[in-house]
Formats: C-alpha cells, structure tokens, sequence
C-alpha cells in the first residue's frame, strides 16, 4: 500500500523488497550510501521518525475533537 501511494505521489523509481530490509545482506544494494547495515534500514531511523510523527497526529486529533 506505501508503495502505491509514493507511486501515484510522483515517486516512480520504486521497488518492493519481499522479507524487507532484515533479508538484505551486504551486496545487495551498491549504490545506497552510508556505513549502516541495510538490514537495519527499518529499525530507527525514518521509521521511528515516521511513526513519532503519527502518534503525534492521534494526539493532536483527540486534543481538537474534545
């Protein structure tokens, strides 16, 4: 579903990684940047940013409609 919507946001070059970034080992994506383990990708990171960004949101959301 991410996928789709980053696609029909204007991202095109996009793909989908089956078992995520925890099945990547070292190899699997030469060009990404950085000295981080790919594997890792998820753990922290844009994730974490991302998921304090919705909590942040729930809040916000219960705070205006009481």
């Amino acid at each position: 579903m991410a996928a789709s919507k980053l696609y029909e946001g204007g991202y095109k070059n996009l793909g989908w990684l089956a078992g995520g970034f925890n099945r990547a080992v070292d190899g699997d994506f030469p060009d990404v940047e950085g000295t981080e383990k790919l594997e890792y990708a998820t753990i922290g990171g844009a994730s974490y940013v991302f998921l304090r960004f919705l909590i942040l949101l729930q809040a916000v959301g219960k705070s205006t409609s009481s």
